[in-house]
């Protein structure tokens, strides 16, 4: 398996990583508990001793072997080729350190390196174009109507505003978060009455008050869960009804 290890961001100034003949080094560090960081189990150690011929405890957390281990990382990119024992003692090392994020998805502001296994990068980059392409076969059904319904169950207001608007808008939230856009609309069995209630809220024909729902002065549920199971109740159909004319008349 090869790993690359890089930088991960570049200088705002400079454009670039790292200056040609300049290096990081990732050495240990002491955790909180007071123990000094390795990445490696005691399995992990014993094994990779073994393979690259140290003496048993020569890679535990009290080995000298620490004081001085450090991985260079210059202009380049580093390829660790993890069959080899030093490259996956490196790897081991790295992919748990709080300075390397192990993986493009689990970057942080924290972390100043990455590691990137290519061929898992490039599984779930398929995997967020595939949920990008059902979303948008989705998306290429709905009309102009179902867009601004859909833009209000994710918070936006959409009575004032144009259908070229609605349709961009629309657009770029499935565009940066495919599953969001499943769970809010295409799964949502009571995604219909869910825009009554927040369309009603709107024009103040439903009121919430911390996590409860008013119609008047009657109490039509404790969440919007609760909200939605009462106004699809069959008994309740007349107060929904009559919730809709007054969205409509307002």
């Amino acid at each position: 398996m090869d790993i690359i290890l890089k930088f991960a961001r570049t200088n705002p100034w400079a454009g670039i990583a790292k200056y040609k003949n300049c290096k990081d080094y990732i050495s240990t560090y002491w955790t909180r508990s007071g123990n000094r960081y390795t990445g490696l189990t005691p399995e992990d150690a014993r094994r990779l001793e073994k393979e690259m011929g140290y003496e048993e405890g020569h890679l535990s957390p009290q080995s000298g072997f620490w004081k001085t281990y450090a991985i260079g990382l210059g202009a380049r990119d580093k390829v660790l080729h993890t069959e080899r024992p030093e490259d996956e003692l490196a790897y081991l090392f790295l992919k748990g350190h709080k300075r390397v994020a192990n993986g493009i998805n689990n970057l942080k502001p924290t972390h100043d390196y990455v590691l990137v296994n290519k061929e898992i990068e490039a599984e779930e980059a398929n995997k967020r174009n595939k949920a990008k392409r059902e979303a948008f076969s989705e998306f290429n059904k709905m009309s102009i109507e179902e867009m601004r319904k859909c833009l209000r169950l994710y918070g936006h207001k959409t009575d004032n505003i144009s259908n070229e608007l609605v349709e961009s808008s629309l657009f770029d939230l499935i565009e940066n978060n495919p599953d969001k856009f499943f769970l809010i609309w295409v799964n949502n069995k009571v995604r219909d009455t869910q825009y009554i209630i927040e369309a009603a809220i709107s024009k103040n024909v439903i009121r919430k008050s911390k996590n409860i729902y008013y119609y008047g002065t009657d109490i039509i549920g404790r969440s919007l869960e609760d909200a939605i199971a009462s106004l699809n109740d069959k008994k309740n159909q007349d107060i929904k009804m009559t919730i809709l004319q007054e969205i409509e008349s307002k």
